[in-house]
């Protein structure tokens, strides 16, 4: 019974959309979940479990992140995951590549620039925006050297 309300109030929080900071999370849950085998610290099961829970807490955090922020330093995101810069970026890396967040990082600056996802349609709009516009320069500076040369002509 206490393990099931228990459960519940974890579940509660990886559903609501806020920051989960794992220290308090250990504070209240960690002495009943380790009491379990599932998370038990005397199996490599149980250690890698509660690795994998400590992974999903930094995985949830980054997502909310994302919806949040458009723009934030590594330094201040690691704070907020109590992480060091380096396993915050790790995380980070890891979360780009398999598709789950859109970001961009500036490695020199240390910033983190989250980017939404955008429909193909979209991103092939804008592609075909761009690929018009530019066509647009160039026709025009054709007709400027075009010009250019006439001139040149003219005056000879």
């Amino acid at each position: 019974m206490i393990m099931a309300i228990l459960c519940r109030e974890l579940l509660r929080l990886f559903v609501n959309p806020e920051l989960i900071k794992w220290s308090g999370l250990c504070e209240i849950y960690e002495r009943e979940l380790r009491a379990t085998e599932v998370f038990s610290a005397l199996t490599e099961e149980g250690r890698k479990r509660w690795a994998d829970l400590r992974n999903r807490v930094v995985e949830h955090n980054i997502r909310i992140m994302a919806k949040y922020y458009t723009k934030i330093t590594l330094t201040r995101m690691a704070e907020l995951l109590d992480l060091p810069v380096e396993e915050t970026e790790a995380c980070l890396c890891n979360l780009v590549e398999t598709g789950v967040i859109n970001a961009r990082t500036d490695r020199p600056a240390g910033v983190v620039r989250f980017t939404g996802s955008q429909e193909p349609a979209a991103l092939l709009d804008t592609w075909a925006a761009s690929l018009s516009k530019l066509m647009s320069l160039v026709n025009h500076t054709t007709h400027l050297i075009h010009q250019e040369e006439m001139l040149a002509v003219a005056q000879s």
